[in-house]
């Protein structure tokens, strides 16, 4: 399911109406496949409900007709009803309550499948603007708040709408002047709730973008946890953690105040109504104008009118949280993804040259981190990436694998310009090994084939031998189906690298892209490492981000890449030789800088 529409809080009042259509309009195909079901479930809602409505009429019956006739007889009849409609009504509520749990489930299990695969179809740089603890929130309690919305508030919302009507209908028909008085009471109820829906719903906007705070940055601290405790700042945290709280405290206590304040009109109106039913409905009653049975009628049916009305209050509060949850999903939703409008060229294999034309970028504010970069690499071709920390050599990276776009200049794959070419058949053509192994929660198998049930398992285990690490898996105590804790640290460093070989080898890529990692292994490990790498390089074009200037042997090619321009090129020795960026950067880290 994919959306093409943009969301604007503008905290303007007179939008809230139209925006809350929007939410509904945009969550309503995710109900309507299970329309059967929900037309089920709205049945048995309404039948229970108004045999709820029954009780009070045969109670009214018993004072008015049985009980002066002293009928033994009626009273038992009118018993054995009352039990029989309470008990029916028990079944059919249970069968209803199954009936529209199941479909609110299902209903936003699906809304969570469409924003996770709309997140993962989203470009790198979103990203960078957007913490992972704050998507976490969206994903998870934003979507929990919506199903809420269904299975729990419009369930409340209808059967009380209905118990309204009924209630009203009834009244009406038993004694419309004592209806009337208190059908004067509800412009103030009506006034109560528009004040309450107008002024709560910037306060859970604000208290949803506060919860999310603090889930991202409770999540990017246990990411970091070792940096925290090494500094010792654990403290400093917490009181981080405190001062958010303390934000999302008064967010609640206002959303508190107001609701505390509806609630306090419908207690008030139940008491009116009660006292306006037994004052003037007593001196009717009094006066032969309606009956005792028809008095305990009203008052039964106020105490029951005002339950809905106090849900209703209740409801609205739900209803605006949930409303607020909903505009930050749709969000997400409504975030256009990787731009493919001008990709009609498929890359089925790569034959030739790659080319960097007069390449240029930034991130932003116009800070150029690639200046007119100027090189090429040909089919088969190693080349090493070398140069300090910001230099631009991941940008190359990013820039190749259509992460963002250069502002000038351009990428060239046979003669063809990167633009027009569509990015997952170009992705497929590549291999991308990461200066840190991402692992997956899952199995060793699940990780090297990346959840691909299609990818053999032989095939996957010809590429760990290539890799030199089958006969570590096999040692491990399930061997190939041993889970992965918390990004591999059950495994060593370089059984984790041996890991991230062995899956490019799998996808048998035409070109390989490794950003070397800068971890130091034990001797034999890095050994193992080696020949792995050399493995994995063998017969394929490479680009290698070479942080350990040993790798760059390796390579046919090693350009240094300084402050986002190409400053040398040449193989290891000849750099060497010609004592520029290169020969610096190999004396400081191998030689500690002596001349």
């Amino acid at each position: 399911m994919h959306w093409h529409w943009e969301d604007r809080y503008s905290g303007e009042q007179d939008g809230v109406q139209r925006r809350n259509w929007r939410v509904l309009k945009k969550l309503l195909p995710y109900f309507r496949k299970y329309s059967k079901t929900i037309i089920i479930a709205s049945f048995l809602l309404l039948f229970s409900t108004l045999l709820t409505l029954l009780g009070p009429i045969l109670i009214r019956r018993a004072i008015d007709v049985e009980i002066p006739n002293k009928s033994a007889q009626g009273l038992i009849i009118i018993a054995a009803v009352y039990i029989i409609i309470q008990v029916v009504v028990l079944l059919v509520r249970y069968f209803q309550q199954i009936e529209i749990m199941s479909v609110g489930e299902k209903a936003i299990a699906d809304l969570k499948a469409d924003t996770f695969r709309h997140l993962l179809r989203l470009p790198i740089s979103y990203y960078d603007k957007h913490p992972i603890g704050t998507l976490i929130s969206r994903v998870e309690s934003d979507t929990e708040a919506l199903k809420f919305l269904f299975s729990s508030t419009a369930v409340v919302l209808v059967s009380n709408l209905a118990l309204l009507v009924g209630m009203s209908v009834v009244m009406l028909v038993v004694s419309w002047r004592l209806y009337l008085l208190i059908l004067v009471m509800m412009p103030i109820f009506a006034y109560s709730f528009y004040w309450f829906e107008k002024h709560v719903r910037s306060v859970f906007v604000n208290l949803r973008k506060k919860i999310a705070e603090i889930n991202g940055f409770v999540v990017e601290t246990v990411k970091s946890l070792h940096v925290v405790q090494m500094f010792q700042q654990e403290d400093n945290f917490v009181s981080k953690v405190n001062a958010l709280g303390q934000d999302k405290y008064d967010y609640e206590l206002k959303s508190l105040s107001y609701w505390y304040r509806i609630w306090f009109f419908v207690e008030l109106g139940e008491i009116i109504g009660i006292v306006l039913v037994l004052g003037i409905g007593g001196i009717w009653a009094l006066a032969g104008l309606i009956t005792i049975g028809t008095l305990y009628l009203f008052i039964s049916y106020i105490t029951r009118l005002f339950v809905p009305l106090r849900g209703l209050s209740d409801q609205i509060n739900v209803i605006e949280r949930a409303f607020a949850a909903a505009e930050r999903v749709f969000q997400i939703l409504s975030t256009a993804e990787e731009f493919q409008v001008n990709e009609k060229h498929v890359l089925r294999e790569f034959e030739n040259i790659i080319q960097f034309k007069n390449l240029s970028f930034f991130y932003e504010d116009k800070n150029w981190v690639l200046k007119n970069l100027n090189f090429q690499i040909k089919k088969g071709e190693r080349i090493a990436l070398v140069g300090e920390t910001g230099g631009g050599k991941t940008s190359i990276i990013s820039l190749l694998l259509k992460y963002y776009s250069p502002q000038d200049g351009d990428i060239l794959i046979d003669g063809t310009s990167l633009v027009h070419i569509e990015r997952h058949s170009l992705r497929s053509r590549i291999g991308f090994v990461p200066q840190d192994v991402i692992l997956f929660p899952g199995s060793i198998l699940d990780n090297l084939r990346l959840f691909d049930e299609t990818i053999p398992d032989d095939r996957i285990y010809v590429a760990a031998k290539r890799a030199k690490i089958h006969q570590r898996i096999l040692n491990l105590p399930d061997g190939y189906k041993t889970n992965i804790i918390e990004q591999g640290i059950n495994l060593s460093f370089g059984e984790r690298q041996l890991i991230s070989y062995t899956r490019a080898l799998v996808f048998d890529p035409e070109i390989l892209i490794l950003d070397e990692a800068t971890s130091s292994v034990d001797p034999e490990s890095e050994r193992l490492v080696q020949q792995g790498l050399k493995e994995l390089l063998k017969g394929r074009t490479a680009i290698i981000i070479a942080h350990r200037l040993t790798t760059t042997r390796l390579a046919d090619r090693v350009l240094v890449i300084h402050k986002g321009k190409l400053v040398e090129e040449g193989n290891h020795a000849d750099l060497l030789l010609g004592k520029g960026h290169y020969y610096r950067m190999y004396r400081l880290q191998y030689l500690g800088g002596v001349q």
